[in-house]
């Protein structure tokens, strides 16, 4: 699916997308907020280049999101008696469910 500046987001990207968030879900779980943090920033940059151009991205909501997310996660870093580690994990429920549709709808566009 082309994004109006020649990138094309196929489901190779949705999947490694998938893949960092998915990962970084489970660094949280096991308590590793810098390597929640570092896989996450990772997924930032994925989003990022899957949407605009570079220096110049027009994200969407989810992603900007995401943006957000990281750092909520370098604050806890900062302050581990801040740590909102089910809350984070709760909101990267969410993003891996919204990038899920988005996929679908480039799929679906991609198709016609």
């Amino acid at each position: 699916m082309e994004n109006g500046h020649g990138r094309r987001r196929g489901r190779e990207d949705y999947e490694e997308l998938d893949r960092l968030l998915e990962e970084s879900d489970r660094s949280l779980a096991d308590g590793d907020l810098r390597g929640a943090n570092e896989v996450l920033k990772r997924a930032g940059v994925k989003a990022a280049s899957m949407w605009g151009e570079v220096g110049r991205p027009v994200l969407p909501g989810h992603t900007r999101r995401l943006v957000a997310l990281i750092g909520e996660v370098q604050q806890d870093l900062g302050h581990p008696e801040r740590n909102s580690t089910d809350a984070v994990r709760g909101d990267l429920r969410q993003l891996r469910s919204r990038f899920e549709i988005e996929a679908r709808r480039d799929a679906g566009q991609t198709a016609l």
